[in-house]
């Protein structure tokens, strides 16, 4: 099913822009959506016919060994070790067994991998109040055990919304549609986690929250989609540029199309975006995003 383009963004996005995608997937199994062009065509089309100059590929530690060796093989790429979350699908005993491998890889190949991520708390995927306190529990732990590391954070923060509300506990404040960006906010704060240092991966709302973090000093990435999909763009209002990034979350969030594989070519889409809503130049946002992801990541190309 196609998802119609929203008639209020008058402009097409450029080509021959620097552009840089913070946060795309090259997966390799469900519940990833198969590959409509092969990862190899996908690499070339960024950076040869788009002019991309580099692109971060974020992985979960399961599918960190895959990534790796495509990621060393090619010319401006660069991984990011995430690590699963408790959830209905996954539950505790088997994402600390993960949990293990992601601490191992962590400390011991961090010349393989540029930040940690994407990690955080999603209460869509888990919907119980025992889950909830889980991914609480194993995020902070996360964070605690992970901060001398020295690396910037890629955040996966989904709050709960009226469709996700916990059946057996209705009024509970996890219900709340703000609640995890405060938890997240207080555990970074608690462990004395640099804002600068953190990455809202997709940020999704509330959108009086957007100008709240950017303030603070974090990041705030844009999908792809917010394009499309004006409840994505209205998030990054009143935002400064210099605590923008963006990204495609390829293979999902696609700029127009609901459902479609998404491509990090697509991430064009995501500087036009923000050059609409902030009423600036594609080119000279683009090339202020790009210095933002160097200075986020710590890279150079």
């Amino acid at each position: 099913m196609n998802r119609k383009r929203n008639e209020d963004i008058p402009i097409q996005p450029e080509n021959d822009l620097p552009l840089v995608d913070c946060h795309a997937h090259f997966p390799d199994k469900e519940p990833y959506r198969k590959p409509t062009h092969s990862y190899e065509s996908q690499y070339e089309f960024f950076f040869k016919k788009h002019n991309g100059q580099f692109i971060i590929s974020s992985s979960s530690d399961y599918d960190y060994e895959y990534m790796l060796p495509f990621v060393q093989s090619h010319d401006n790429m660069y991984l990011t070790l995430g690590c699963i979350k408790p959830s209905e699908r996954y539950p505790l005993d088997e994402v600390m067994g993960e949990y293990e491998r992601f601490l191992e890889i962590a400390e011991n190949k961090k010349e393989t991998y540029v930040g940690i991520g994407e990690v955080g708390l999603d209460f869509h995927h888990g919907k119980s109040l025992k889950v909830r306190k889980q991914q609480i529990e194993h995020f902070q732990k996360l964070i605690n055990e992970t901060k001398h590391l020295d690396k910037p954070y890629v955040l996966h923060v989904r709050n709960a919304t009226q469709r996700d509300i916990d059946q057996k506990n209705p009024d509970h404040e996890y219900n709340q549609r703000d609640f995890i960006n405060k938890t997240v906010v207080g555990i970074l704060e608690e462990e004395q986690i640099s804002p600068e240092r953190v990455m809202w991966h997709c940020f999704s709302g509330p959108a009086e929250w957007g100008p709240k973090l950017a303030k603070k000093g974090f990041y705030i990435s844009v999908p792809s989609s917010a394009y499309g999909f004006n409840r994505w763009r209205r998030n990054i209002k009143g935002v400064p540029l210099d605590r923008l990034l963006t990204e495609t979350d390829a293979c999902m969030q696609h700029p127009y199309r609901m459902g479609a594989y998404n491509t990090p070519a697509n991430v064009k889409y995501s500087v036009a975006t923000i050059a609409y809503v902030t009423e600036m130049e594609q080119q000279e946002v683009a090339e202020i995003v790009l210095e933002n992801a160097k200075k986020f990541f710590g890279i150079s190309y």
